[in-house]
């Protein structure tokens, strides 16, 4: 490196001269680093003498080859919209055609109709549903009523009926009872009952709306005012025989209370029956007006030979 440094040498002179048989003989005594030197450069021509396929393609190819485009530009933050640079293939210029079409949220439509004319068509479709319901309950409501107040009309109809029968039934039963004293005296005072012929057939006259003076000789509950006199005849019939013929022995007349026939209303007037047998004498001149405030008839017994 020295000699390099100090300067540039010149070419030597003494190289002998080269000719065809002097270099042939020159060459093949070349040193074995000449050798060494020529192979890597054997190599790199080699390589480049190698034949490279080549496939030509039509001219017609050429035409067909899309234009290369320039990417799309990124959306701005400072707009609704981007402009393409100015030297960009696919810059065009910014119109109203080219901006994003916006419909407000009023606009936006379902099955072909108004957002906001199907909430209202929903609205009135149920108001109109409740009105029509309310009406139907009304309806439904008042028939309700009128049907009741025509069941009503009939129930106090047939209770008035009802009643109107009990009391006709009430009055014929009563009837039945005192031999019609209480509904019809004039039919009934002073007229004639024969007892029971298994009891002496005894005769009595019955007064209505008379209370038979003295203390009863026994109270019982009999079916009706003829029985209550049967229930004297025996009295008559059957004492004497059991405790000798004395005054209190036989039965002269009977009070007979019709109300008191029915127990719960003797119960609540404190009567311990409906049938009150007397001792004699009696007489229609000794009989009392009766003032326990319900009807009550008397019937006396026919001694033979009296006039009672």
């Amino acid at each position: 490196m020295a000699q390099f440094e100090s300067g540039l040498e010149p070419a030597r002179q003494d190289f002998p001269e080269v000719t065809q048989e002097y270099g042939h003989q020159h060459y093949q005594q070349q040193p074995q680093h000449y050798q060494q030197v020529q192979q890597p450069y054997q190599q790199v021509q080699q390589s480049y003498q190698q034949p490279q396929s080549y496939n030509p393609q039509p001219y017609d190819n050429l035409s067909a080859t899309p234009a290369k485009q320039d990417p799309p530009p990124p959306p701005s933050t400072y707009g609704s919209h981007t402009v393409a640079s100015p030297f960009s293939a696919n810059s065009q210029p910014v119109t109203a055609q080219n901006e994003p079409k916006t419909e407000p949220a009023s606009g936006r439509t379902v099955c072909g109709c108004g957002l906001l004319i199907l909430i209202l068509s929903c609205i009135i479709a149920f108001l109109s549903a409740a009105v029509i319901g309310l009406a139907a309950a009304t309806g439904v409501e008042a028939q309700r009523a009128s049907s009741a107040e025509s069941s009503l009309a009939a129930l106090s109809v047939s209770g008035a009926s009802a009643t109107a029968s009990a009391a006709s039934a009430s009055s014929t039963a009563v009837a039945n009872i005192d031999d019609s004293c209480s509904e019809d005296p004039s039919s009934a005072d002073k007229t004639i009952y024969i007892s029971f012929s298994l009891l002496g057939g005894l005769k009595f006259t019955r007064y209505c709306n008379k209370d038979a003076p003295n203390a009863p000789l026994l109270s019982l509950f009999t079916a009706d005012f003829d029985s209550c006199m049967d229930a004297c005849a025996a009295y008559t019939k059957y004492v004497p025989g059991s405790f000798g013929n004395q005054a209190n022995a036989t039965c002269a007349a009977v009070s007979f209370i019709p109300a008191w026939t029915n127990k719960t209303t003797a119960k609540a007037g404190g009567a311990p029956g409906n049938c009150y047998l007397k001792g004699g004498p009696q007489n229609a001149t000794a009989l009392n007006t009766p003032n326990i405030g319900t009807d009550c008839h008397a019937a006396v017994l026919v001694v033979d030979g009296s006039s009672s």
